[in-house]
């Protein structure tokens, strides 16, 4: 049974892993999608989509790498859908519920205890071939396939992206959202000038990748096969762009656009 779900998941994704539901159940996240998850949940099936191009694609970036491709909730989605189809033709009497993001797995944890990779110190999965320039989604069925959950490894802790890390938001033992550079530049309302000055210095209008750039596990990892980040790519992003089907329009064409305005103004702050 496992073989014939693995041989439809490859024709679709890059990796992916298995867990027990049980081992995730305990860390669900409160969400609208909660109720989606079928009755009698036995397997989660974890996937992957990595999204790294190469390095001379991101000569011209002002954007984060994962903003730089299509959303990929738009191409996780597709691709999950057709798995799913997949299955529940092949196993009618059966349940399959696919979440990308918008998930109430918590989907790093899950994507660990799959054995698709190690909890980095910024909280992301590193995933052995692709780094942590993946994004995950995940299948919940009611398909039993005997699966043993594993456990959470973590990073080795090396300390370069502690280091690295501009406003210290990894200097504690827990990953400090809060001040994150990343979360702060996707906030609406007023950027705090430290943060506007750190934003024109990296020339990042959204998001933050320093702690994934310095990270040993990012060197020479192998390149997205997926063709819609492929040719979807776009490094540069300019205040009159088109925001629709990219990461950063959920937060409307303010917030990207005032970011730009901050990164692209020359003057000291």
């Amino acid at each position: 049974m496992r073989k014939e779900v693995e041989k439809i998941l490859s024709q679709y994704t890059c990796d992916f892993g298995f867990c027990e539901y049980e081992k995730v159940s305990d860390y669900l996240i409160k969400c609208a999608n909660i109720r989606k998850i079928p009755e009698n949940a036995k397997t989660v099936i974890t996937v992957i989509f990595p999204y790294c191009l190469e390095e001379n694609k991101y000569e011209n970036l002002n954007v984060s790498r994962y903003a730089a491709v299509p959303d990929y909730h738009t191409v996780a989605n597709a691709y999950l859908e057709k798995i799913v189809l997949k299955l529940s033709e092949k196993f009618e009497n059966e349940k399959f519920v696919f979440f990308a993001d918008n998930s109430p797995i918590n989907e790093v944890f899950t994507a660990c205890v799959s054995g698709l990779g190690k909890l980095g110190r910024n909280g992301l999965l590193i995933n052995e071939k692709y780094g942590s320039w993946v994004f995950i989604g995940e299948i919940v069925t009611t398909l039993d396939l005997n699966v043993k959950s594993g456990e959470i490894v973590r990073c080795e802790n090396c300390n370069k992206c502690v280091e690295a890390c501009p406003v210290n938001a990894l200097s504690k033992e827990n990953f400090d959202k809060d001040i994150c550079l990343s979360h702060v530049s996707q906030k609406k309302g007023d950027i705090p000038e430290e943060y506007q000055q750190l934003m024109k210095k990296y020339g990042c209008a959204w998001g933050c990748d320093i702690c994934q750039k310095v990270c040993p596990h990012n060197k020479n990892v192998m390149k997205t096969s997926i063709e819609e980040f492929i040719q979807g790519f776009q490094s540069h992003i300019e205040e009159d762009c088109e925001i629709e089907g990219r990461a950063f329009a959920w937060r409307g064409e303010k917030v990207i656009k005032r970011n730009l305005k901050i990164i692209n103004d020359k003057t000291e702050l």
